[in-house]
């Protein structure tokens, strides 16, 4: 293809790029200018309807006490006065931001048959006349006693505060679309001058490639070495050589692991250093022409602190922020793994489940620092007791359990008399003070996770009621009953901290 012939090529997809762009605008101005006209005109008569709502509850509101008045205690010499004290009340309320009345007009008019009154002896209209505009809210009134109908009460409610309600609604519809066309005309005006420089020279391309403050390099198929790289390609890269021949270790050992596609592909890919460590750089291609020749466009990010803190919050996740230990996430995780293996190659599988005696009381004698440095010393402890195979973690609260898979339940046992012994036989600087734990043991037998973990709550439970500081086993014959009794492992055991 000649210089002309894509020049010309260039112009033409540079028209019909200006022609999309401004289609879009003005499909954008477009779809604005229809919502806003749907929203003015569809939106009033819903808040008309919202603010007949709200009047209605007003009203509601305020017929109790009218209804207290007419319950026949009050003298009917006085009685007309406390109604129109009452009434002017309720024409006083008015909205706190606005300083607009609720309500324009209040008419009573009452059922004398019911009340055994002189007829229009209450009758009233308090407030201004002559609101054609204000919604009215008829309210029936109904003895308190009787609960029977004994008048009605017509409140006209303040159009204008509706009337600034609607106002102020369609004044921000119209500023915001409004605002929305100055945005979609600053799109359109962007997007015109992108495409602008998206169609000048290579040299202004190559300007751009040198000053990327990311590596970039380009690459030709079938050569080993690269074209073209900008300056931080050659410092992360460490590249050496001439434009066209640039190589280095780290760009041969990309290669051999294989560059993405290029079709949109974003692939992770790590670079060994020369002190062993690992870098990680988020690799993207891009299919493109340069210098008259077919290439593509290598972009690198390192993202090697993006993948320490990937790493350092996936521990997070399943690790017991004050131990250290895991979390009860993970314990059962890790639990529901090991009964696969059982149920796949019969090996043995127990758990001992204990917590730390009367720890509420340590909390409330001691204070809580020192709980927490109880619960950090038997974790320490912990770890000293058991296997490199074996699952130590929080369960919860002053709560561990140790997972022992290949143990059987003698094994397991001795684990856990071990585990006992060693926390009984802590010293600890602050008088008076011994922790010991309780625990249960139990080895797997086919039920299901949560049975099998009750089963070893259970024998906890009996640790507790048999004088604490020591260690029981249980194990079902079946599991049948207990694989019925779905328990509520989440709810957790009550007993752990108050004993």
């Amino acid at each position: 293809m000649n210089k002309g012939a894509m020049v010309m090529l260039g112009q033409a997809s540079l028209r019909f790029e200006r022609v999309l762009a401004l289609i879009f605008a003005l499909l954008g101005a477009t779809i604005i200018a229809v919502s806003s006209v749907y929203w003015m005109f569809a939106l009033e008569p819903l808040l008309r309807e919202h603010y007949e709502s709200q009047s209605r509850a007003f009203a509601q509101a305020q017929a109790p006490g009218l209804e207290r008045l007419l319950d026949g205690t009050a003298r009917p010499e006085y009685l007309r006065g406390e109604l129109q004290a009452a009434l002017d009340a309720i024409l006083l309320l008015e909205d706190q931001s606005t300083g607009i009345a609720f309500i324009h007009r209040i008419e009573l008019v009452l059922d004398y048959d019911m009340l055994d009154l002189p007829k229009g002896c209450l009758d009233m209209t308090r407030g201004d006349l002559g609101c054609e505009s204000c919604v009215l809210v008829p309210i029936a009134l109904y003895h308190p006693r009787d609960h029977l109908l004994i008048g009605v009460v017509r409140f006209y409610a303040n159009p204008e505060f509706l009337q600034q309600l609607i106002a102020g609604v369609r004044g921000k519809l119209l500023w915001g679309a409004g605002t929305m066309l100055v945005l979609i005309t600053l799109a359109w005006v962007g997007i015109s001058r992108l495409l602008r420089r998206l169609g000048e020279s290579e040299s202004n391309l190559r300007s751009v490639f040198e000053a990327a403050s990311f590596p970039m390099v380009l690459h030709e198929p079938g050569r080993r070495s690269l074209s073209r790289a900008n300056e931080a390609a050659r410092r992360y890269l460490a590249l050496e050589g001439m434009a066209g021949d640039l190589n280095s270790e780290d760009w041969r050992y990309l290669l051999a692991a294989g560059l993405p596609s290029g079709d949109g592909e974003q692939r992770e890919m790590c670079i060994p250093t020369e002190d062993g460590e690992l870098r990680w750089a988020l690799v993207s291609t891009v299919e493109l022409r340069f210098s008259g020749g077919q290439g593509r466009l290598v972009s690198l990010v390192d993202v090697t602190r993006l993948k320490a803190i990937q790493e350092e919050l996936r521990a997070a996740s399943f690790t017991d922020g004050l131990t250290g230990l895991y979390n009860r996430r993970y314990l059962f995780s890790m639990l529901g793994k090991e009964v696969d293996m059982f149920h796949r190659y019969h090996q043995p599988l127990s758990i001992f489940l204990f917590d730390l005696d009367d720890f509420k009381k340590i909390n409330d004698q001691y204070g809580h620092p020192v709980g927490d440095e109880v619960l950090v010393r038997v974790a320490e402890e912990l770890r000293q007791c058991v296997r490199e195979v074996d699952v130590i973690g929080r369960y919860g609260g002053e709560e561990f359990m140790v997972i022992l898979p290949h143990a059987h339940l003698s094994a397991a046992r001795e684990v856990a008399e071990r585990i006992r012994v060693q926390v009984s036989a802590l010293g600890w600087p602050q008088a008076g003070l011994r922790v010991t734990i309780s625990g249960g043991v139990c080895e797997f037998n086919g039920v299901s996770v949560d049975a099998f973990v009750k089963l070893a709550d259970d024998s906890l439970y009996r640790a507790k009621k048999a004088g604490k500081d020591q260690v029981l086993t249980d194990m079902s014959p079946t599991g049948v009953e207990l694989l019925d009794q779905r328990p509520d492992i989440g709810g957790a055991r009550q007993h752990g901290r108050d004993g």
